[in-house]
């Protein structure tokens, strides 16, 4: 039997590899832009733009992490209804971006946050200075993402920092293939193959979404035996 935390690690960096091509619908012409700006050091250009993304999706795995654990802590014995709650978030997201069903709008604290960054992350994307580059990449992950969303879900039902920020950084790095082919083609990636790697993507976070709820199952049986077939007969002997 594989390790369970193996098995999600996995289905997450499958997530980020295939649902890439939604990044690059979101940000590939920022991605392009740094690439293609810089003297054409596309290379190490693009390291540091993403190894900037990949730590901020990392921190906002741990903070994400730290408050499923405090919140499983704070409601102690409903820790099984957090992750039910979490596994219908990963479903939801995973089933918008099949084309399930239309996603609304954005937020209005989407719209702010996004409206705060654009002047910081034009400043950035015109300066020389040494590490502008990975700042600009840490503040593209903080960008309102449906993808990401899902990701902190999942990094919030570890209930650790640790693996939180884990979950989040395998996903950043899964993302990097199809980003990085888009600072070398300039962003000349035919729109239908985007859509089916994005629905390809969907399908494994509503999968993801599934072994959470599965888990919780499991987790609600086990405080009820009954609920297990042959469960008395087994906490019994």
């Amino acid at each position: 039997m594989p390790d369970p935390a193996s098995l999600d690690l996995a289905v997450v960096f499958l997530v980020g590899l295939l649902g890439s091509a939604h990044c690059v619908g979101m940000c590939g012409g920022l991605v392009a832009a740094v690439a293609h700006g810089r003297g054409g050091a596309v290379g190490g250009v693009q390291a540091q733009y993403f190894l900037g993304k990949t730590l901020a999706y990392a921190a906002l795995g741990a903070l994400a992490g730290l408050a499923g654990g405090a919140l499983g802590i704070v409601l102690a014995g409903v820790q099984g209804l957090i992750s039910v709650a979490l596994g219908l978030v990963l479903i939801g997201v995973g089933l918008a971006l099949c084309g399930a069903f239309r996603v609304l709008g954005p937020t209005r604290l989407g719209q702010a946050v996004t409206a705060r960054l654009y002047a910081p992350i034009g400043r950035l994307l015109a300066s020389d200075r040494r590490g502008a580059l990975a700042a600009l990449g840490a503040l593209n992950g903080l960008l309102p993402c449906g993808l990401v969303y899902a990701m902190l879900a999942k990094a919030a039902t570890t209930g650790s920092a640790a693996a939180g920020a884990l979950t989040l950084a395998v996903f950043g790095v899964a993302t990097l293939p199809a980003l990085s082919v888009v600072g070398w083609l300039g962003g000349r990636v035919p729109a239908a193959r985007r859509v089916g790697l994005q629905r390809a993507g969907g399908v494994l976070v509503v999968a993801l979404g599934v072994l959470t709820l599965a888990r919780s199952a499991v987790a609600f049986a086990l405080l009820d035996p009954a609920l297990l077939p042959g469960g008395e007969a087994i906490l019994c002997h």
